[in-house]
């Protein structure tokens, strides 16, 4: 078995309307002193592109908000073959100062083609998580995840550079989803999946806005991604989305979230 190291690892971070300067993910990443990828689909200039380059890492401008699939196929065609892992990152997540030596431990130990960190918030588990009737549930406990349903959150993902031979993300999922659709796609493919039980990252995570716009137009976002999940399923998408609608219309005490715009 091969002895990797961190250059043998590259990671890709997706910016939106924030500098990197204010990205956990990017600042930890320098650290660590990881070839990075940043896919900036912010719709104002940041003045990114002159810090990620003057700091030796590749900085691509998506020229607007493309979403998160379009970035990350964009990205990896910038590559290069000496890399054996591709390490995916909000940039919004603190790994730690031991991430990196952990996932070290795992990849020369572990042969997997998915490596999974355990993503928490101040009050829950993201990640891993799995599918139960069809649906992504929160699993408190890592040991109590049955493999065969298992999903993830992209947040500190680690990928065997291989996988991506005969995988694209979908570009008709725009941000939500996109992450279990490419767990989904793995389960199929009997992809092995290893969770890094030990190794510990925390996500500024946040399902809620106070303000209404925002609220329903990313509820529009999600409803546009749901249905493309759920294409071969109709009742289960129907039924989440009209769950996500009474939350919605419960907290703003409004029914405009009953009519729901076409996103793109």
């Amino acid at each position: 078995m091969k002895k990797y190291n961190l250059g043998d690892i590259v990671t890709i971070i997706v910016l939106y309307n924030c500098s990197c300067r204010d990205s956990i993910s990017y600042k930890r990443l320098n650290e660590y002193g990881v070839p990075t990828i940043v896919c900036d689909n912010s719709t104002k200039d940041y003045g990114n592109e002159d810090i990620i380059e003057r700091d030796g890492n590749i900085y691509i401008n998506m020229h607007g908000n493309k979403g998160l699939s379009k970035a990350y196929n964009t990205a990896l065609k910038y590559i290069d073959n000496k890399y054996h892992f591709i390490c995916l990152f909000d940039d919004d997540t603190d790994m730690g100062k031991e991430y990196f030596s952990k996932v070290l431990d795992y990849i020369n130990t572990v042969e997997a083609d998915v490596f999974l960190p355990v993503v928490k918030t101040q009050s829950k588990v993201l990640s891993p998580c799995q599918f139960k009737n069809k649906r992504v549930i929160e699993v408190r406990n890592s040991d109590d995840i049955d493999m065969n349903f298992i999903s993830a959150i992209n947040s500190g993902m680690i990928i065997y550079k291989d996988v991506f031979d005969n995988f694209r993300y979908n570009e008709n999922i725009f941000l939500d989803y996109v992450d279990h659709n490419f767990m989904r796609t793995m389960i199929k493919q009997n992809k092995r999946i290893q969770i890094m039980k030990d190794n510990i990252i925390y996500q500024d995570f946040s399902i809620e806005s106070n303000s209404l716009e925002s609220a329903y137009n990313r509820l529009c976002i999600l409803n546009h991604d749901l249905r493309e999940f759920y294409k071969d399923d109709w009742f289960t998408y129907f039924k989440q989305i009209t769950a996500y609608k009474l939350v919605m219309i419960k907290r703003f005490k409004t029914l405009k979230f009953l009519f729901l715009k076409k996103f793109n």
